[in-house]
């Protein structure tokens, strides 16, 4: 009997629910057919029809006049600054009330009732009247099927990581042996690093390598308003995961769960936390289970969480470098046609994406590739990885420069910048262009080198280049343009940095009051303006080509300007020492 018992009482909030709902309408139906509606001319007539009988009249704010007589109620409508209803009242002795409810009241009785019935419908559906529904409650992950990969198949991790991992998982994939050698398997791994840069791929790779099943989260998917849900999901994604020995159990983004707890506490995301804990490391057997947690805010983790026997081993996961890069690109890029000049070009593409993370390359191929198809092509051109290459650093282009002057003052300034760079940096300028893209109306797009340590020199050279267009615009045109405000800003930060850091040409000297620093990056300001006017004024024929190409061609290549700067490959050696 209990059983039918309980089913009955599931139903009683619905039951309740649908009385509540049928009697609202019966009554809004009841009072809205009720209502009469008459002209103000038809009141007195109305009135004097009831023969003596008691009549009561209400008026509202919004000039509404309910007359009252008997079971019927007439509506009609006073007209602004009547008189007329006072008259009516003293001259037939009728009770009156001036009412302040708006006429809206039944409608939104109405809309309470049936909210009311939605509590209810809700209730009915959680279990236990007011607790939390099973879905809340439910684990967030279950396993999934893994892609074709293993470590060896991640791009962009350096051959020491890809070996130090693979020798911290040969304790899971060996335990007996292991176990023999008195070494404890891990439980733990963190991977931290820049959005981007495949850890969630890595994950799935050791998930492979350790032929293993694969549950997957978010750490913002833990947290919920209702108390005890996050607590709860974090036991049974350890559960199920317990379930299918081997697993691997990865959260991502897991700052969202594990971040450092404030003073207080009783927070429900601190309880979820203190779960999570308990669950890697407070006496359950967690034998088979790896867990993996990536982020990429390793700073704002708790430190109980990061401890030994919870997180064991902790991987920087970083943007990769040209050799990363180029494995990258070669994966991206094993699947896809391309013609003889792209697949050229995909080399210098490792060099000129310095600072892409993966996710950022795959991206890069997908819009050549899809350029190449709106065009009908059969194959992936040049112009369609310069394209995609452009289009991820600036943005999409706009609409040619149809002013000669813009145009000619844009030409001025980007071939400012691009003989400079060329002169100081042979080789290091992939294209320039006076064709507008994103907010840039022109712009110099460099081949960045790994370049980690810049000395002085240096640094002063890059200063020199970033200002060299508003120089070559005071230089020709006799002042430069609002167009120099994102170089001005770009050198400050430069110059900055250097006299933080005491690279100053007269040796390694540090400013420690805010007048010397001042006079510091003047100095290293006026320098680098006389550096760039330099090298402008004694290369001018040089600098003159380079205007008269841009505002031919619009664009050039890094080979067109480095042809029209040096002449011939050979004299860029010859000619390396400028003033």
């Amino acid at each position: 009997m209990k059983p039918k018992i309980k089913k009955v009482y599931k139903f009683i909030p619905l039951i309740a629910a649908l009385i509540l709902v049928i009697a609202g309408i019966v009554w809004i139906i009841q009072t809205t057919n009720n209502e009469v509606a008459i002209p103000f001319s038809s009141v007195e007539k109305t009135i004097q029809a009831q023969q003596g009988k008691t009549v009561n009249i209400i008026e509202k704010p919004d000039g509404s006049l309910y007359i009252h007589a008997g079971e019927t109620v007439y509506l009609s409508h006073v007209p602004p600054n009547s008189q007329m209803v006072d008259k009516l009242v003293v001259k037939y002795n009728i009770e009156y009330s001036y009412s302040k409810s708006s006429k809206y009241g039944k409608w939104i009785l109405g809309g309470v009732i049936l909210l009311l019935a939605g509590a209810a419908f809700t209730l009915q559906k959680t279990k236990g009247g007011l607790g939390i529904n099973n879905s809340m409650k439910n684990s967030v992950a279950k396993s999934q099927t893994l892609p074709s990969i293993s470590l060896k198949d991640v791009g962009g991790l350096g051959d020491e990581m890809k070996e130090e991992i693979l020798q911290t998982l040969s304790t899971l994939k060996e335990p007996e042996r292991a176990s023999k050698l008195g070494i404890t398997p891990p439980k733990g791994i963190l991977l931290y690093g820049p959005p981007g840069t495949g850890k969630t791929l890595l994950a799935q790779a050791i998930a492979r390598e350790l032929n293993a099943a694969f549950f997957s989260a978010s750490g913002s998917s833990f947290n919920e308003m209702f108390i005890g849900v996050g607590a709860s999901r974090v036991r049974s994604l350890f559960k199920s995961a317990r379930k299918h020995s081997p697993a691997v159990v990865f959260i991502d983004e897991v700052d969202a769960l594990a971040a450092k707890r404030k003073a207080h506490g009783g927070e429900e995301a601190e309880k979820t936390l203190t779960e999570l804990l308990v669950q890697l490391d407070g006496g359950h057997s967690n034998d088979g289970i790896l867990f993996i947690a990536a982020t990429n805010r390793k700073d704002m983790l708790d430190e109980a969480f990061l401890r030994p026997g919870r997180i064991d081993f902790s991987f920087h996961v970083p943007l990769p470098d040209t050799k990363g890069r180029r494995e990258i690109i070669a994966i991206h890029a094993k699947d896809k046609s391309f013609d003889k000049d792209a697949l050229a070009q995909l080399d210098e593409l490792a060099e000129s994406t310095s600072g892409f993370s993966g996710a950022e390359l795959q991206s890069l191929f997908e819009t050549a590739s899809r350029r190449a198809v709106r065009n009908g092509q059969e194959t992936i051109q040049k112009q369609d990885i310069d394209y995609a290459l452009d289009r991820t650093i600036l943005g999409s282009t706009s609409r040619s420069l149809q002013d000669y002057d813009t145009k000619r003052r844009v030409a001025i300034h980007e071939a400012g910048h691009a003989i400079v760079a060329s002169l100081t940096k042979p080789g290091s300028v992939r294209k320039a262009t006076i064709i507008p893209r994103g907010e840039a109306l022109g712009y110099v797009a460099p081949i960045p080198k790994e370049l980690h340590l810049s000395t002085t020199s240096d640094l002063l050279e890059r200063v020199a280049m970033v200002l060299a267009g508003g120089v070559a615009e005071r230089m020709h045109l006799g002042e430069h343009s609002i167009g120099v405000s994102g170089d001005v800003q770009q050198a400050k930060q430069i110059i900055e940095q250097m006299v933080d850091t005491g690279m100053l040409q007269e040796g390694f000297t540090l400013t420690f009051k805010k007048q010397d620093k001042e006079e510091k990056m003047q100095e290293l300001f006026e320098k680098a303006l006389q550096k760039a006017e330099s090298l402008i004024s004694n290369n001018q024929y040089q600098y003159q080509q380079l205007v008269d190409a841009l505002l031919k061609k619009e664009t050039l290549e890094g080979s067109e300007i480095e042809e029209i700067v040096w002449g011939s490959p050979a004299a860029i050696s010859d000619n390396m020492v400028f003033v």
